[in-house]
């Protein structure tokens, strides 16, 4: 998802009528505050928690990973402000009537900024890699070059026994139907973080087009940094995907974890599953698996809700497998 902050050309003869009241001067201000502090908080609140994650004092540990989830926490109320603020600045340059086409000069200068992806689960999930995914299960869908995707996903259980956690991910797209990301997983309140970095990447390999196929493999490299039981992991996967006329979308694979990735001093392998099914423009139902008994063994039937083009917020409700 992107935003397009698209400033006025005086020379496109299809200027927009000047507008100084007091209302539009407070949406500009308010657009321009939230959309920006978006992307800084975000950067700031994995920076903290990143550090914190590396200290080894405990006091200190502890200031920077309460500074850096308080910055991650300020992301979302900053963007719905922002989004918001756009909104109604769009409404008001086009109140009615057909939409107007920028002109070249005018997408020339058209400002991109990446938004975020809010994910808020009622339970950890902790296969979350640094890729597109339904839940857990990575899609087929892959970013074009120099696109870029931030999610947080704040899975928390508000009830005994409660926890907290942050997983900041972005990923980028490098071109050759290849994306590249990042997380910080195991940030988890209350206990000692066992913090890791997670570098992936994910190649589509055959895009079928309008057939609805698609092909891709992927792999996720986890590099534990605080409080580690192992030195390095790995989670490789390959999967078919097949869109509908309708707009329901299948995805069914294979993966392979390596050794205490998601057990003890041991390996495995299984089937990663998934469908997608848009109710209606704002609401898709989606459900994802991946097979066994281990740490990453769930069923995750959920929503996908979009109160606004550039948010999506999803609720997962994972449930542990035990095949």
């Amino acid at each position: 998802m992107k935003l397009h902050l698209v400033e006025p050309n005086e020379s496109d003869g299809d200027d927009l009528p000047v507008r100084g009241s007091r209302s539009t001067r407070l949406l500009q201000v308010t657009a321009v505050v939230g959309l920006a502090g978006v992307p800084i908080a975000g950067l700031v609140g994995c920076a903290l928690l990143l550090i914190g994650a590396l200290t080894e004092e405990p006091a200190v540990h502890a200031t920077l990973v309460s500074l850096g989830s308080d910055a991650l926490y300020a992301v979302i109320p900053m963007l719905l402000l922002g989004a918001f603020s756009m909104d109604r600045l769009e409404q008001d340059r086009n109140p009615r009537g057909p939409a107007r086409v920028d002109s070249p000069s005018r997408k020339a200068r058209s400002l991109v900024m990446p938004t975020l992806l809010l994910a808020a689960a009622a339970a950890y999930a902790p296969t979350a890699s640094a890729q597109q995914t339904v839940f857990n299960v990575p899609t087929t869908d892959v970013l074009d070059r120099g696109k870029v995707y931030v999610e947080l996903d704040v899975p928390f259980k508000p009830v005994d026994p409660k926890f907290s956690s942050f997983v900041p991910r972005v990923v980028v797209g490098i071109g050759g139907n290849v994306e590249v990301g990042l997380n910080v997983v195991g940030n988890i309140q209350p206990g000692p973080d066992s913090t890791a970095l997670a570098p992936s990447f994910k190649w589509k390999v055959y895009n079928g087009g309008d057939n609805g196929w698609a092909f891709a493999v992927g792999d996720t490299v986890t590099i534990p940094v605080r409080n580690k039981s192992y030195d390095i992991g790995n989670y490789a996967y390959a999967e078919f995907s097949k869109t509908f006329k309708s707009g329901t979308r299948v995805t069914a694979g294979g993966f392979h974890f390596s050794d205490n990735v998601v057990a003890v001093d041991a390996q495995r392998s299984g089937g990663q599953f998934a469908i997608e099914h848009p109710v209606t423009p704002r609401v898709t139902i989606a459900a994802d698996w991946l097979t066994g008994k281990h740490a990453g063994g769930y069923f995750s039937p959920g929503v996908y809700f979009k109160p606004h083009p550039k948010v999506t917020v999803t609720r997962p409700t994972p449930s542990a497998t035990a095949t």
